[in-house]
């Protein structure tokens, strides 16, 4: 049975700014699976006090959340952006009760089959939300029990299986190569500069993109490099990989997941093979 939001919904539009929980540990909104509805949810809150009492609520359990601020003009293009991570429904947190409200009633789903075949993946929800979830969980600085250990091999498992199975997106950096760049000239390649990330490990990484949109996000203030993006598959990243990298780092301003060489072959043996 569809609930009637339609009151909770006009008075979301009254907000000059409302609250979301974002995961610091994916710089993204906190994801959260309802045991119930099996909704893959987030949390709006619409003022600034109960965005904390939320937070608070999941920092007991070790989870790095926390409230960020949200512009109310910009609402709707952020309910929008929440089907790039494969997010069905947001909690409401306004005076009384908080309220389910499906995502369809707060936005429009953008065409994702067509985004997900484009040439350049526009999108990628089932492999963003299962990062993300194994993400926030790893991330928990916990002694886990037997039963937690399993439900993160578990996480682990949906996002490799996703991430196996993936389209791509690389970038290479061509302000070197004088005219239209062409990626089979032998003399152009010479000339390309591959990004690199410096990690908090001190080691290099290259960058890995699951869609358009987070090779946007985290290249959107790069002004100094002409990058050009190329569509792989999860098998060719190794052979990509340059001398001076360590391994990938998947979606750097998202989720980041760092895999050095030898997980990134470790991953693929332990679950390439499950279809």
């Amino acid at each position: 049975m569809t609930i009637d939001n339609s009151f909770m919904i006009k008075r979301l539009e009254g907000f000059e700014t409302l609250f979301v929980l974002f995961s610091a540990a994916t710089h993204s909104p906190f994801v959260e699976c309802d045991e119930d509805t099996m909704d893959d949810q987030v949390y709006v809150c619409t003022s600034e006090e109960g965005a904390k009492e939320c937070a608070e609520r999941y920092r007991a359990d070790k989870l790095a959340v926390q409230p960020a601020r949200l512009p109310g003009k910009a609402a709707k293009a952020f309910f929008t952006s929440l089907y790039l991570f494969g997010v069905t429904a947001v909690i409401l947190r306004d005076e009384g009760a908080p309220v389910r409200i499906a995502l369809d009633q707060l936005a429009k789903s953008p065409d994702l089959e067509k985004m997900k075949q484009a040439k350049v993946p526009g999108a990628n929800p089932e492999l963003q939300l299962t990062g993300m979830y194994f993400m926030q969980e790893l991330s928990r600085p916990v002694e886990r029990n037997a039963e937690e250990k399993k439900h993160l091999r578990e996480l682990e498992e949906e996002m490799a299986h996703n991430l196996l199975h993936a389209r791509l997106i690389v970038s290479v950096d061509v302000s070197a190569v004088k005219g239209p760049w062409n990626p089979a000239d032998p003399e152009q390649r010479k000339l390309v500069r591959v990004p690199m990330i410096r990690h908090k490990n001190g080691k290099n990484y290259q960058p890995v993109y699951t869609d358009i949109s987070e090779f946007q996000k985290f290249n959107q203030n790069n002004k100094n490099a002409k990058l050009q993006v190329l569509v792989v598959t999860y098998d060719r990243l190794a052979g990509l990989l340059v001398k001076e990298a360590e391994g990938v780092a998947f979606n750097p301003g998202g989720f980041n997941l760092v895999l050095n060489r030898a997980q990134m072959q470790q991953m693929a043996k332990r679950y390439g093979e499950q279809g």
